[in-house]
């Protein structure tokens, strides 16, 4: 860090500040005037995630309407762009799962998580949702500069940029120093070290020393549109559905029911009958019928078509895997779901499996040659279309993702790989890549789970060598 930026009379005065009011002392060292994105670098170096200097990002406050403000102040979290189809969200506890994995349900997305000064984040939250409530489309830090979104992210040990995002994509501007490390601050000792982790509410007085034991990779959780013209209905379903760890999608007639389960291809769709606009049978009909969407399960729920006669012609004219009659149980609910679940993983196996029997799919192989020609943009457009039509492709996705980092989208690269990976445990080139987009992102301690996760697919010892050499300078 910079030359005698702060003293030891300095720090052990914030310590002071700090038991007075409570207060972390990284905020007390802000207060003395430390530099932000130092602090950020520091708690990056220590945590294995990217951190954020708040102070010189400036932020869309539209993104604010993903989480409530309420949300926000009590987990202290903050929204901070959107680029690659994920959340990008700044934390004082990056390794809080229960959040993280909360706002993964909610949302239905993948969520990145940076670390934050908490004083600074506290501060950046209340102002940022109080201009979002003016009207205002922009916050700004205040040493932020230009009037367009981006986020200042620090990564530990002189890492450089991804480079420029699209012109209207939140950019994330990488500013780093090289020498700001913890072990190079001129007050960073051991001591000081972990109350910047401690300060930051992570594992406070628990073990701070090391990196902690690695988790295995969370599987996304099943996606569920839930159809139903009535609030009430919705609102019941979705908070049981949430609190069982599904994800929840909403739509209030069926013509809205289309276009979502076309768009964000749900793994079952709970189908009100009655509906307003497009009918609940014919918006059942629609979704069997559709190339994209024709394997996921759909449960009708009805108040009037009674019986097991109904619930046959359900399954024989419209494709329904199952109906529920209202007023229904939310135990039964649960179980039918769970059911449905089943038969549309194991319908989706069976679809992917005649799907590789078949012949190649010719837009994943002119994408590839566009890819090795270097031609980037062609090779995008024809790998997103493959993966359009057929989703639950590795092959699709991974040469998806290949192709979006050459053109500089690191975040898109990383989503398509994460489901290539999701659909191909043991596919090993994927997962080396995936690993490799992690830490050049910052996220250091992923890296080294999904190299973890590479050993067992390594083919011989010479590839578990390698693999083993890379999760040891992971972790060193």
């Amino acid at each position: 860090m910079a030359r005698g930026l702060a003293t030891p009379e300095q720090i052990e005065r914030a310590r002071a500040e700090g038991r007075a009011r409570n207060e972390p002392i990284c905020t007390r060292l802000l207060a003395a005037g430390l530099d932000e994105a130092h602090l950020a670098s520091a708690l990056s170096e220590r945590l294995g995630v990217p951190g954020v200097d708040l102070s010189r990002s400036a932020l869309p406050l539209g993104l604010l309407d993903l989480v409530p403000r309420g949300v926000a102040e009590a987990d202290l979290i903050l929204p901070l762009s959107e680029e690659g189809d994920r959340i990008h969200l700044a934390m004082s506890n990056p390794t809080d799962e229960r959040v993280l994995a909360e706002l993964r349900f909610v949302t239905g997305r993948e969520v990145s998580p940076y670390v934050a000064c908490r004083g600074a984040l506290v501060h950046a939250v209340a102002q940022a949702y109080a201009a979002h409530a003016r009207g205002d489309v922009l916050w700004r830090g205040r040493h932020a500069e230009g009037d367009a979104p981006h986020v200042a992210v620090t990564l530990p040990g002189g890492d450089e940029a991804l480079g420029p995002a699209a012109p209207e994509e939140v950019g994330i501007v990488i500013e780093v120093e090289p020498q700001a490390r913890v072990g190079d601050a001129p007050w960073a000792t051991e001591e000081v070290e972990a109350e910047l982790v401690g300060c930051e509410d992570i594992l406070e007085g628990e073990g701070v020393e090391g990196e902690p034991e690695a988790a295995a990779e969370p599987r996304a959780a099943p996606l569920v549109l839930v159809v139903d013209d009535e609030p009430e209905i919705r609102q019941l379903v979705q908070r049981t559905l949430l609190a069982k760890g599904y994800a929840v999608e909403l739509a209030e007639d069926g013509a809205e029911a289309l276009e979502k389960a076309e768009r964000i291809l749900p793994d079952l769709v709970l189908l009100d009958a009655m509906l307003p606009r497009v009918h609940g049978f014919e918006a059942c009909r629609r979704i069997k019928a559709s190339e994209r969407t024709r394997n996921v399960p759909v449960i009708m729920m009805t108040a009037i078509y009674r019986g097991w006669r109904f619930a046959q012609d359900a399954r024989d004219s419209y494709g329904a895997v199952d109906y529920v009659e209202k007023p229904f149980r939310l135990e039964d609910l649960l179980r039918r779901v769970e059911e449905a679940l089943r038969a549309g993983a194991a319908a989706g196996n069976a679809a992917e499996r005649e799907h590789a029997e078949s012949a190649p799919d010719p837009r994943i192989a002119a994408g590839k040659q566009h890819l090795a020609a270097g031609r980037i943009g062609e090779a995008v457009a024809a790998l997103a279309d493959a993966v359009r039509a057929n989703p639950r492709s590795a092959e699709a996705q991974y040469a998806l993702g290949r192709a979006l980092r050459a053109s500089g989208d690191a975040y898109g690269a990383m989503t398509a790989i994460e489901r290539a990976v999701e659909l191909g445990p043991r596919n090993l080139p994927a997962l080396r890549a995936l690993a490799a987009l992690y830490e050049e992102t910052g996220f250091r301690r992923k890296a080294a789970e999904v190299l973890e996760r590479a050993l067992p697919a390594a083919p011989d010892e010479a590839a578990r060598s390698a693999i083993r050499k890379d999760l040891i300078r992971l972790i060193a």
